[in-house]
């Protein structure tokens, strides 16, 4: 039975789910089952649960694993139980069996504190003050807190004022940032660096690329690290992480833990092996859900929620006006008849799956394919005890095949006829099994041939034709030149078939794509190298719009932009918060979202209520979620005070792709403190003040006499003709003679104490000028 809000309610279908990644995971376990000789119940193959490929607990005999857990079994973790062991202080049966050579507690006590720096805590004042800022950190320094705060509030500033100080604190503590990608690892390195004056050569980037050995080496010399946060689960595995000087694990975009993914792997560990460490999570949104947000507080064990969005009275003098605009776009004709016959092709599928009874009192139409992988997923944990064991695979398969078909409505409703029409036949031609089972189903077949028939008339789509429109409207009104776009699109297919719709576009419209790395049959994708130069050449007006997949919504620093357009709504209220970040910031902005009427529209307008239920939620510091005591690591003597101060920030210098030096950098006992007798030598040459970052040096042409008579030794590439010409100035004011073989020498082997023979003996400089 389906009333219409029970209609509307499943409507809400994926939230934070990746379908593309979901729908090839499905793929390869059916195609992989179709290899195997296994038998099989039905015309349908269950998902295969070979030793490569899946890693689950199930309790029917499907065949055991030993490695890795798929993508699959990430997107659906039953947290609840996992929470209720956690709170209860039961050991789960995933965690570390050991914490190392001591299974002792570690905590504060491992790292000795520096008494007369815990009497303060320091808040830079190089920048403007913010009162929301100096109030969430003054809270994270002393509990583990989960920072809510839209795109471009200042989370970074709040992370690198947490980490400066308990790099204070603890001199021999160990600092770790964690960001879910190699570039939003680079970027934040560099954003560290220019809030607080924590030393360069303290810190270090690790990701995939470092080798092993070299990360082993980096965790015993360096103290504030910039990780992936699969590179510090490996890390804790092997060992070689200090775990024990750990003091502060900064996480960002922490809405992602949850699952098995990495940040809830070393929460666990830290708690399983009692480390006491301050723990700061990011992120723009938590959780679209309120048991989403509870999960993420369970995982990474946050005592303290601080959120804030722009119409807080203490963030709305930082944020501009946001003009945002939904604009319904008809489906058509055809999608319409194509979206009825892709129904009528799952209908008995699911009238199966209703037979067997799982998806009871469900309605087909209102399915999404979330949904049929949870039924899978409770199938697995708990199958119906009167069902024969010979089933099983035929539901397994069942649940496969639904999840692609539902797949393909939901694309059909959000990106058109043609994406849907592209993945329909990449399905039957590169699944096996799908192919096999559905290639001659006539009303599927019939659905492909209809859209065949629309995408070879070249009718437009409706979406793309008011995409252009609202490009060309705002380009008339806004400065090509200085103006800039985002594009937003879930799905990699639709980003290419927008661009080749922008091409018919004037000239000042210069688009281009940014996606991710990973490339798939049909489409490659782009290296960090070729993202970066997007993101440059978009910064310098080479392109005024970029059309982007999800890499776009999180963390990158991409510059603010004027327009943001979404091209599918039925997303997240999570990812739609990240993408309206981009605009909005210095100056107003503005933001479309196009969405189909039907399906889409509804998904939209529902996630939009249940968003604003969520910030309901969060408000006044989310006193309807469970929250966990923080450990404390100041001792109880201590009483830390505010100090404002204005830091002496040196200019950071990017790091070379490869890791040369694993020891830290050696600085020169001169850096660090100045003898009286070498400040008044500068004084003498230079005209040194002390106030070297504001008065600057002006070399003197007698300072360093000796120097300055010789061309110094040279190695394929000869001195300039500007060199040479300043050896001939200063040995004319000097009086000497020097042959000019000599000054162009590039010998490497002629020495210096050859050279001097050629000279002839001189006076001494201050003689000469009197």
């Amino acid at each position: 039975m389906a009333s219409s809000s029970t209609a509307l309610h499943t409507i809400d279908d994926d939230d934070e789910f990746d379908w593309d990644l979901a729908v090839k995971e499905i793929d390869g376990a059916l195609e992989a089952t179709a290899i195997s000789n296994r038998p099989f119940s039905s015309n349908f193959a269950s998902t295969s649960h070979s030793n490569h490929q899946i890693k689950e607990t199930h309790k029917y005999p499907f065949a055991p694993s030993s490695s890795r857990q798929s993508t699959l079994d990430k997107f659906f973790q039953n947290s609840t139980k996992q929470d209720n062991r956690n709170r209860l202080g039961e050991k789960n049966e995933n965690d570390f069996e050991s914490c190392g050579p001591s299974k002792s507690s570690y905590g504060p006590s491992d790292v000795k504190i520096d008494p007369e720096a815990a009497k303060t805590w320091i808040f830079p004042v190089n920048f403007d003050r913010r009162d929301y800022q100096f109030s969430i950190i003054q809270t994270a320094l002393f509990s583990n807190t989960l920072v809510a705060l839209p795109t471009g509030l200042g989370k970074t500033f709040i992370a690198a004022v947490v980490m400066y100080n308990y790099f204070r604190w603890f001199p021999e503590g160990k600092i770790v940032f964690a960001a879910p990608s190699r570039p939003l690892v680079l970027q934040q390195v560099e954003a560290l660096h220019k809030f607080v004056d924590i030393p360069q050569e303290c810190t270090i980037d690790l990701t995939g690329q470092t080798n092993p050995s070299r990360r082993a080496s980096l965790w015993k010399e360096r103290r504030v690290f910039f990780v992936t946060p699969q590179v510090l689960e490996k890390d804790i595995h092997s060992g070689i992480c200090f775990m024990r000087h750990l003091v502060c694990l900064v996480i960002d975009e922490a809405h992602r833990a949850s699952g098995n993914y990495s940040y809830c792997v070393v929460a666990r560990k830290l708690m399983a092996c009692n480390v006491q460490v301050r723990i700061l999570a990011l992120t723009a949104t938590p959780g679209s859900k309120r048991q989403a947000v509870q999960n993420v507080i369970d995982n990474l064990q946050i005592s303290t929620l601080e959120y804030r969005n722009e119409t807080d009275p203490d963030v709305l003098p930082y944020v501009h006006a946001r003009k945002i605009e939904q604009i319904t776009v008809p489906m058509g004709k055809d999608a319409d008849e194509v979206g009825e016959l892709l129904l009528k092709v799952i209908c008995p599928l699911v009238n199966r799956l209703n037979a067997y009874g799982l998806l009871l009192n469900r309605d087909y139409r209102t399915l999404s394919p979330h949904q049929v992988l949870e039924s899978r997923s409770r199938f697995r944990e708990a199958p119906p005890q009167n069902l024969p064991q010979v089933k099983f695979q035929d539901i397994d398969g069942l649940h496969g095949v639904l999840v692609t078909l539902y797949h393909l409505l939901k694309l059909l409703s959000s990106h058109g006829i043609k994406s849907t029409c592209e993945m329909l036949e990449e399905k039957l031609q590169t699944n096996k099994l799908f192919g096999r089972h559905m290639s001659r189903n006539e009303i599927l077949l019939k659905a492909k041939h209809l859209m065949q028939q629309v995408v070879s008339h070249g009718a437009p789509s409706p979406k793309l034709s008011k995409m252009l429109e609202i490009l060309i409207n705002h380009f008339n009104t806004n400065d090509p030149k200085n103006s800039r776009v985002i594009v937003f699109s879930n799905f990699r297919q639709s980003v290419s078939d927008i661009l080749l719709a922008l091409r018919s576009l004037p000239e000042f419209v210069k688009a281009t794509e940014f996606i991710g790395q990973s490339s798939g049959k049909a489409s490659k994708g782009q290296s960090q190298k070729n993202q970066q130069a997007v993101l440059e050449k978009f910064r310098t007006g080479e392109y005024n719009v970029i059309v982007a997949t999800s890499i776009g919504e999180e963390g990158l620093d991409i510059m603010e932009v004027d327009l943001v357009i979404c091209f599918d709504a039925n997303i997240s209220p999570l990812r739609m918060i990240q993408r309206m970040g981009r605009t909005g910031r210095k100056h107003e902005g503005r933001v479309v979202v196009l969405a189909h009427e039907g399906r889409e529209l509804k998904g939209y307008l529902q996630k939009q209520t249940s968003g604003k239920a969520i910030i309901k939620d969060m408000r006044n510091g989310g006193i309807r979620f469970s929250f966990y005591s923080s450990p404390r690591m100041i001792p109880h003597i201590f009483k830390p005070k505010v100090q404002f101060l204005k830091l002496s920030i040196p200019q950071f210098v990017p790091r070379g792709k490869n890791i040369k030096d694993v020891h830290p950098i050696q600085v020169s006992a001169f850096l660090n403190k100045l003898s009286d007798e070498e400040a008044n030598l500068l004084a003498k040459y230079f005209k040194f003040t002390g106030q070297e970052t504001q008065d600057a040096w002006r070399p003197s042409l007698i300072a360093f006499r000796h120097s300055q008579l010789f061309p110094s030794k040279v190695h394929r590439v000869v001195h300039s003709f500007r060199t040479v010409m300043l050896i001939d100035a200063m040995q004319h004011l000097q009086e000497m003679s020097f042959p000019r073989d000599i000054k162009a020498s590039t010998n490497e082997d002629e020495t210096f104490e050859n050279l001097s023979m050629k000279v002839e003996a001189t006076k001494p400089c201050e003689e000469i000028l009197k």
